[in-house]
């Protein structure tokens, strides 16, 4: 098992001497936000990144071909520097585009659509301190409401760091190091390419994860990205590729792969009904309760509420 390390005063006051003019309190980031029709989505949260950024920080935007007014409002701002593809070419090459156009050593990509807290970027920046080595920094709120102390857990490259790597990938950030090592997000995946990539990454680097404070809230709505691709017909089978992808990383055994495999899938198939419910999408309920069903491998119970789901519209665990 990979060492876990939790936060404590001799380690924030002591990070590696030999990296600590490149990775001090105020080292510079990119932050990097891939955007596609969401003009005042994105320009709200460009105006709550400004009053954090430093000096040599670089917030760079990459339009994917928006029709609306995204690119025209983009440029009025000055701290912006903005990149525009010459139309829509997609999630992924997207956010491969701001990796490979990232001026700064960490980068940081944010999804338009979400909400900033008025310290996210200090915090990224203490915890890039306190790892001092080219590493993915992710964060999962844990208990936050009790306090605002900083709280994080490492783990280095390992089997254990794969199987458990963030699944939010608003608000990661990485070194460039790290592309230059595994690549960008892989783009015969279009959707859950973070799943993969992230897992990829921790095969190799060390992770960072902040427990606390929050980084960013979530604008939960029936337009987010994922509800749009669990009705695509080979969403499911992308998800089966990017697992099966997962624990070749984890370089498991073949019957404690095939394990996990079932384990995982189920739990992805809990987490779609139980959003898609939330979500007051009644279709979407069908439709998710409709594809899992199906999936003889997922268990009984998970099966039947997907049944449940499909017939009736509304989601009930068991």
């Amino acid at each position: 098992m990979p060492r876990i390390e939790t936060e404590c005063s001799q380690a924030e006051a002591s990070p590696k001497n030999w990296r600590s003019t490149t990775f001090g309190a105020s080292l510079p980031l990119t932050i990097a936000i891939p955007t596609y029709n969401r003009c005042q989505l994105v320009a709200t949260l460009v105006q709550q990144l400004l009053p954090q950024l430093l000096p040599n920080d670089e917030l760079l935007i990459v339009d994917d071909g928006s029709p609306d007014a995204t690119a025209e409002t983009l440029r009025s701002i000055p701290q912006v520097k903005l990149l525009s593809n010459s139309s829509n070419h997609g999630m992924v090459k997207t956010w491969n585009r701001c990796l490979a156009d990232a001026s700064q050593d960490w980068i940081c990509i944010i999804h338009d659509d979400d909400r900033i807290t008025p310290t996210s970027l200090q915090t990224i920046r203490r915890a890039c301190t306190l790892v001092g080595e080219p590493a993915l920094i992710a964060h999962c709120a844990v208990n936050s409401h009790l306090d605002q102390a900083f709280r994080y857990r490492l783990a280095e490259p390992g089997a254990w760091a794969v199987l458990n790597t963030t699944t939010t990938p608003s608000g990661v950030t990485l070194h460039r190091e790290i592309v230059a090592a595994v690549g960008g997000f892989n783009e015969q995946y279009s959707y859950s390419c973070d799943l993969e990539y992230f897992a990829r990454i921790c095969a190799q680097f060390p992770s960072l994860v902040i427990e606390s404070p929050e980084l960013l809230h979530y604008n939960q709505h029936d337009q987010n990205y994922q509800y749009k691709t669990w009705r695509k017909v080979d969403f499911w089978q992308q998800l089966e590729a990017i697992e099966r992808a997962v624990l070749s990383y984890a370089n498991v055994s073949s019957e404690a792969a095939e394990m996990l495999f079932c384990d995982r899938m189920s739990n992805y198939a809990k987490h779609m009904l139980k959003n898609a419910s939330q979500s007051d999408d009644r279709s979407l309920v069908r439709h998710v309760g409709s594809l899992l069903w199906q999936q003889s491998y997922l268990g009984r119970r998970v099966r039947l509420s997907a049944a449940i789901a499909a017939i009736f519209n509304t989601y009930i665990a068991f």
